[in-house]
């Protein structure tokens, strides 16, 4: 059964449910949509784009975000700067024919499925947390930032898409972890990586604090 119908933004990127990401429009037809959302319910849809695919062809049950605008700067030009927050996952369903110059589709709302216990999936993310921590701690030491670090979501279930935000994937990587359902295979995606990266930069933390 359908569920939305947003006007959709395709981009060469993927926004996680729960995060937040900062959007510069400046086509004339995502302006407009800028402007008909607002005076809507300030919602449209985010599809990462397929390489080599024409936007109006990308495929049934491509996973997108829902995007809500929180955040508007508009420039004299009338070119926008705007923050908006991920919110429900949504499969695309079909676009559909409309007056607007941007594009409109159908989609159905995307739920994660049952699996791991609370208390399994609060170990999954603690680790994934200690891990990042690890790898942030790492970064700033070698770049000599001060900064605190940065704060996590409670939910288990949220975290590994609030990692996956803040560190550096591949646009398939991305995608991957916004269609996945299951939290617990979230986390594992995510603790992958990161566990990956750990040595190489604690290594090379620890080398540039010797020289100091």
């Amino acid at each position: 059964m359908t569920d939305l119908t947003l006007p959709i933004f395709p981009l060469g990127v993927v926004l996680f449910p729960g995060t937040r990401l900062p959007l510069h429009l400046f086509e004339p037809r995502y302006r407009q949509m800028l402007a008909d959302v607002r005076a809507s319910d300030g919602r449209f849809g985010i599809i990462a784009a397929i390489p080599g695919v024409a936007e109006r062809d990308l495929p049934a049950g491509r996973i997108g975000c829902v995007a809500e605008v929180t955040d508007v700067e508009i420039m004299p030009d009338g070119r926008a700067n705007i923050i908006v927050t991920g919110r429900e996952r949504f499969a695309l369903t079909a676009f559909v024919e409309h007056e607007a110059p941007y594009h409109v589709a159908t989609g159905t709302i995307v739920l994660d499925e049952a699996g791991a216990s609370p208390v399994a999936l609060a170990v999954a993310a603690d680790d994934v947390i200690a891990s990042f921590k690890r790898v942030v701690q790492a970064v700033r030491t070698l770049n000599d930032d001060t900064d605190p670090l940065p704060d996590l979501p409670e939910d288990a279930a949220q975290v590994a898409w609030s990692v996956g935000a803040m560190i550096d994937l591949d646009l398939p990587s991305r995608y991957r972890l916004l269609a996945e359902r299951s939290p617990a295979a979230r986390l594992t995606q995510i603790d992958h990586v990161l566990r990956k990266a750990l040595p190489d930069l604690e290594l090379q933390a620890a080398i540039k604090q010797s020289k100091e």
